[in-house]
């Protein structure tokens, strides 16, 4: 990658938009910064607890918005993408604009990546991630400030890129013919936890082949300093789980983070046939109801098949 920064750094503004690599560096950004002016929209995604600060607020890119991961989903208990008018309106509250050229970053990963696919998927011009987040960009000698960024609220209206995008439905028509990738832990792929304190279901959806827990401290996907790992480590990671025979791949995990990022080292690596199954485990175990008042929400069995305890609990 840093010979590839180097290459872009010669060559005129137009080419920072390779229409393949999503994965740039810390001096391609500075370079991007210099020559895209505010068509370059840097934007800063994390997920915190209400009572807990944001490491924004304390530093980060100078000018770099950020994005709090919750504004694209629908909320507790399902966490899933919101519809497409919602997600474009929320959008363009952050004053990203269809013809912007997002830079995603984050100390969080696959809060980064995820933020990364939902941008690509409503249709963002383009958008890139940046390897190694902050300490990346602190390590090449970049400055950091802690002033906070708010661009002017704009209308975003852009086709969506339905091609990236596995719904249940469409997973309930290809399961047994697409390359199911479960990116989620072992425990979880067994069904021993569901991995996640507000999900009831456990197991794996039939013929789903483990490629390895893609969350931020888990190791095959991640170096310790929070930079990717070589695509090369991960095509032979995937050779082994056999999900490189040709077919369409349909990576998920629980709920859209970690498979994100699978997608984002699928299309670095130059892979086509392949979508991001965003509603996850969650969203082909369990149906959500919200209770008379519509207070609670209660989880129900899905009718879809599953491997693993939850098919022994009556119903899924």
């Amino acid at each position: 990658m840093r010979g590839i920064a180097v290459l872009f750094l010669l060559l005129p503004t137009s080419a920072l938009a390779d229409p393949v690599n999503p994965v740039v560096s810390a001096p391609w950004l500075v370079e991007a910064r210099r020559s895209l002016g505010t068509r370059l929209v840097i934007a800063e995604a994390s997920w915190e607890p209400p009572a807990k600060p944001r490491p924004y607020d304390s530093e980060h890119i100078p000018g770099a918005i950020h994005i709090d991961t919750d504004v694209f989903e629908n909320g507790s208990p399902r966490w899933h993408l919101l519809p497409a008018a919602e997600l474009h309106a929320a959008i363009g509250a952050l004053g990203i604009a269809p013809d912007s050229l997002v830079v995603v970053y984050g100390n969080q990963p696959i809060a980064a990546a995820r933020v990364w696919w939902i941008l690509e998927y409503a249709g963002v011009a383009e958008v890139r991630y940046l390897d190694g987040g902050l300490g990346a960009w602190k390590r090449a000698g970049q400055p950091v400030e802690s002033a906070p960024t708010v661009l002017p609220r704009t209308r975003f209206a852009a086709p969506l890129r339905p091609d990236v995008l596995a719904t249940t439905s469409y997973v309930r028509k290809r399961w047994e013919t697409s390359i199911l990738t479960d990116v989620r832990s072992e425990r979880e792929y067994r069904g021993e936890i569901s991995g996640y304190s507000y999900l009831d279901a456990k197991g794996r959806i039939p013929g789903a082949r483990p490629a390895g827990d893609a969350g931020d401290e888990a190791g095959p996907y991640q170096t310790p300093d929070g930079t990717l790992r070589n695509p090369e480590e991960i095509r032979r990671l995937w050779q082994q789980a056999g999900i490189l025979d040709g077919r369409e791949i349909v990576f998920y995990c629980g709920s859209g983070w970690r498979s994100s990022l699978t997608f984002l080292y699928a299309r670095r690596m130059g892979l086509r046939n392949i979508r991001n199954y965003s509603d996850g485990w969650s969203g082909w175990s369990t149906t959500y109801e919200q209770t008379a008042n519509g207070t609670q929400w209660r989880q129900k069995p899905s009718r879809n098949p599953v491997v693993g305890p939850a098919s022994a609990r009556g119903g899924l």
